[in-house]
């Protein structure tokens, strides 16, 4: 489950002096001034609003880049997310999961809901989508007053829209859950009973990741998810490192173009994979917003 909790990230109320959410990217050619912003998907939306510049800097662009455009087609992006989590008929969680595994299931599922949720109300999933939802569920602890209605991404392409921007994706909402759930059911199945395993530790590690992105605090964020020994080398090519590479080749293309605000999980940030490392190789100055 470890790389569903980078999901959620990927797929945190001070702040410091240097807005390390923010960075401004100009020069080699780039049209005026643009920025990056670092989210967390359960972040509250006043986020946003408590790192001096980022409304400044969301108001002056022309174009607002997700990982995916969030809102021109809700619908689609809805079915799409269904056809991706719901698992074939001879792949469901009974049919994939031993008596144990289950157990230990809904043992975790008990944990987080009440008994609210139970591993036969969610056996139509995918197992990479069951792992998704527990990872959201662990997250929660950290943000108890997260509202699914007021989602930080979101929010932002919302904003944006609002105020005459153009709303763009960087990776289309298919390619994304391809990536997220479109892995071998038998490596998903065994992430997630690995998970299951290990959901103390897993807790530690997504409040130590809330508390990072409380304080905006980079280094830790890259030793949590990039330098942990816990992390599977494939998982981190997959998730972060290949997608990091294709969003690169897109905002070479805008940024001579037009000015752009890109509103992505933080964990792309980090790394000589990041964002920043790669524009920087490219000889763009990317800084934090003071």
């Amino acid at each position: 489950m470890k790389k569903l909790i980078i999901a959620a990230i990927c797929t945190m109320a001070s702040v410091g002096a240097n807005a390390q959410l923010l960075w401004k990217i100009s020069g080699n050619g780039a049209k005026e001034t643009s920025y990056l912003f670092g989210t967390h998907h359960v972040a509250p939306v006043a986020m946003i609003d408590s790192i001096s510049g980022a409304a400044d800097a969301l108001n002056s662009v022309q174009t607002v880049m997700g990982e995916v455009d969030m809102i021109s087609d809700p619908m689609g992006m809805q079915q799409i997310a269904m056809a991706y989590a719901l698992a074939p008929a001879d792949s469901t969680l009974t049919k994939v999961m031993t008596a144990d595994e289950l157990s230990l299931l809904d043992s975790v599922l008990a944990k987080y809901s009440g008994g609210q949720l139970t591993s036969a109300m969610l056996d139509p999933m995918k197992p990479a989508m069951v792992g998704t939802q527990i990872a959201m569920l662990q997250t929660l602890t950290a943000f108890p007053g997260f509202n699914p209605q007021e989602q930080l991404d979101q929010t932002i392409q919302q904003k944006a829209l609002a105020n005459g921007k153009k709303v763009e994706g960087l990776e289309s909402i298919e390619s994304q859950f391809k990536i997220l759930l479109g892995n071998p059911i038998s490596e998903q199945v065994k992430a997630l009973v690995e998970g299951l395993d290990k959901d103390d530790e897993a807790i530690v590690k997504v409040r130590k990741l809330a508390n990072a992105y409380r304080t905006q605090n980079l280094d830790a964020i890259n030793n949590l998810i990039l330098d942990s020994d816990d992390m599977d080398p494939d998982d981190i090519e997959r998730l972060m490192i290949n997608r990091n590479n294709n969003w690169v080749k897109t905002l070479q293309t805008k940024l001579p173009e037009e000015t752009v605000f890109v509103a992505v999980g933080v964990g792309h940030f980090v790394g000589e994979h990041g964002l920043i490392s790669q524009l920087k190789k490219l000889g763009y100055n990317v800084e934090p917003v003071q």
